[in-house]
């Protein structure tokens, strides 16, 4: 008798283990060709877009993008975040805007960086435009800032090169762009 119950314990976790998988494997599935696949296909039908990609790291979505040159960075991201979180819904998001890096766009944004967060402490915003405007200028750089209720986005070029920046203005958190 005790071989018997053996026998039914052991079918008893293989059914389980197999249960498991299998449902584990179709949230895998439906995660990645409901939901990833058909977003990157929407991202990258933007006419802004040069790549994108996104991973799923700790129940989070990092969504990358590529950008290529545009009138107004805040116009891109804001549709990106429309699309994003019409196809995701309350699933947590991060968007990141990859970006080259070019020295002289790198040194004047940490240039920038203390007068963006005192800005940013201090509700700022006209301070924070004229400071930054009067760097670029000294650089003989085209600078754009946009703001809105969640964030300042600071948009750079100088010739073929650029650099877009999205800060967040209610935490410290800023998305690297």
């Amino acid at each position: 008798m005790p071989k018997k119950n053996e026998f039914k314990i052991l079918l008893f976790i293989a059914a389980f283990v197999i249960t498991f998988s299998l449902g584990l494997g179709a949230y895998y599935l439906n995660s990645r060709y409901n939901i990833e696949k058909p977003l990157l296909a929407q991202i990258d039908n933007l006419p802004s877009v040069e790549d994108s990609t996104i991973e799923k790291q700790d129940e989070i979505y990092m969504v990358t993008v590529t950008l290529g040159r545009v009138e107004n960075v805040q116009e891109e991201y804001k549709q990106l975040d429309e699309l994003i979180r019409e196809k995701l819904g309350e699933r947590p998001y991060q968007i990141t805007i990859n970006m080259e890096n070019d020295i002289k766009l790198d040194q004047v944004y940490y240039e920038i960086q203390p007068i963006v967060y005192e800005a940013l402490a201090n509700n700022q915003y006209v301070w924070m435009k004229d400071e930054i405007g009067r760097i670029a200028s000294q650089e003989q750089l085209d600078y754009k800032m946009f703001i809105d209720d969640n964030r300042v986005y600071l948009q750079f070029s100088d010739g073929d090169d650029f650099q877009y920046h999205v800060i967040e203005r209610n935490s410290s958190e800023q998305d690297a762009v």
